[in-house]
């Protein structure tokens, strides 16, 4: 493993997920069995403000990846393209004398139940498999790529491409991720005390189909920073009346390292100053009237 934190630029597709019939009589958006997508979310948390302090907690809108259950409400004066969110979604999981309720890892169809990656709940956010492994060719081997070789203090920029009919291409970020500690692991050998209680049943390891090592990496905290850096998601302050907003939205012209139709493997480079570049995005994110979002949390029901 190369001792040099670099940064990443790493796309996952950016459409919204949407209801069917059931769904949209229930209200509730069930657990994602299909394709990964984003949802626009409503859950408590807090802020880094300017001044190195954190915010009290309140509720806060922004964009990322929830796979389990969330409640979902149309935003009706949510207007525009795709960029938009069409709905907001409030993340929950099902509970029942303290244990966790989850639908079987496989449905009707055979499709296994999603992932969350990059998880941006509790303490500090967590990414564990997503374009860690590449097939070698000619062989049922598989090897690490440079995501499951990285150094703490490198940043991940998860986010998608926007496309020429919504106006891109460009790149548009829903969690910039500081790598801080990291763990090797299968399926099959635990992270025991490494990640929090509902990790294992969110990210459904007892279901994959391999058993190949993955690296679960912590991402750095505004409590626990590195080198001053620490994780976050671009978010608002959740006003009455919820109104839907585009993610922030970056460019090669914001920075040389980004490139603006991105759409397969991550792209890796490196800098003389990551703070400097972390610096920058922060002011570019709080520039488009973001907040840099930390410790949110999601609900259970019985």
């Amino acid at each position: 493993m190369s001792d040099k934190a670099i940064l990443v630029q790493f796309t996952h597709p950016g459409g919204q997920h949407t209801l069917n019939a059931k769904e949209q009589k229930s209200g509730i958006k069930e657990w994602n069995y299909g394709p990964h997508r984003r949802k626009f979310l409503k859950a408590e948390g807090r802020y880094a403000q300017k001044d190195g302090t954190l915010s009290p907690r309140m509720q806060l809108l922004f964009w990322g990846e929830w796979e389990p259950t969330s409640q979902a409400t149309a935003i009706e004066h949510s207007e525009g393209s795709g960029i938009m969110p069409k709905m907001v979604h409030e993340p929950f999981l099902y509970k029942e004398n303290g244990m966790l309720i989850t639908p079987p890892g496989k449905d009707s169809r055979g499709r296994t139940r999603q992932n969350t990656d990059p998880f941006v709940f509790g303490e500090c956010f967590l990414y564990s498999c997503c374009k860690q492994r590449k097939r070698i060719k000619k062989s049922n081997r598989t090897k690490f790529t440079r995501m499951g070789r990285l150094t703490a203090g490198s940043i991940i920029l998860f986010g998608s491409t926007i496309s020429r009919k919504e106006g891109g291409p460009y790149f548009v970020l829903d969690t910039l991720f500081v790598v801080d500690e990291q763990k090797e692991y299968t399926k099959e050998k635990s992270l025991n005390e490494f990640i929090p209680h509902d990790y294992s049943e969110i990210m459904g390891f007892e279901h994959w189909a391999d058993d190949y090592n993955f690296v679960c990496y912590k991402g750095a905290t505004a409590r626990r920073p590195i080198n001053g850096m620490f994780s976050f998601v671009p978010c608002k302050p959740c006003a009455e009346g919820v109104a839907g907003f585009p993610r922030v939205r970056l460019g090669s012209g914001d920075f040389n390292f980004i490139t603006d139709n991105l759409n397969a493997a991550p792209k890796y480079s490196s800098h003389d100053n990551i703070k400097e570049v972390w610096e920058r995005l922060c002011d570019i994110v709080r520039q488009q009237g973001f907040e840099l979002g930390v410790d949110f949390c999601y609900n259970y029901r019985h």
